[in-house]
């Protein structure tokens, strides 16, 4: 391997690493400095789902639950890196949209603080429809 490919790897790939840890982990912090919580996971608890939260997609590893407070939200343990369980409460869902993608049938969620999006499958939704209707959001 010629000489200045190994100054690629040497410096690129830690500093990639590093890059997308801290894209991994930025809207989840930013979410957990306002709705971090201790709360044991509620019993309509889907595991090992995929989902959207800001920038970072979760294939297979957002576990989603719906409680009266809001929405529950974990990442598998085994790729969670210390990011530490979320409650939203209901109240902090300013817009809901359809997020359909091919036959996935989604929707993106809008909060107004922090400004971030969430992306879940409308099936986990639907237990939570009557809690949204209370915040004024018609279930489509």
């Amino acid at each position: 391997m010629p000489h200045h490919l190994q100054w690629i790897y040497i410096v690129f790939l830690p500093l990639s690493t590093i890059v997308m840890i801290f894209l991994f982990r930025h809207d989840w912090n930013r979410l957990a400095k306002l709705y971090r919580t201790e709360e044991a996971p509620p019993q309509n608890f889907s595991r090992m789902q995929n989902g959207s939260v800001g920038l970072v997609h979760y294939k297979a590893t957002l576990n989603v639950g719906i409680t009266p407070q809001g929405i529950y939200l974990s990442i598998f343990p085994l790729f969670s890196f210390g990011l530490t369980p979320l409650l939203i409460p209901w109240s902090a869902i300013r817009k809901i949209e359809l997020a359909n993608q091919l036959f996935i049938e989604r929707f993106r969620l809008y909060l107004s603080s922090p400004k971030v999006t969430l992306i879940l499958n409308k099936d986990i939704l639907e237990s939570g429809k009557e809690f949204l209707a209370s915040q004024g959001f018609e279930w489509i």
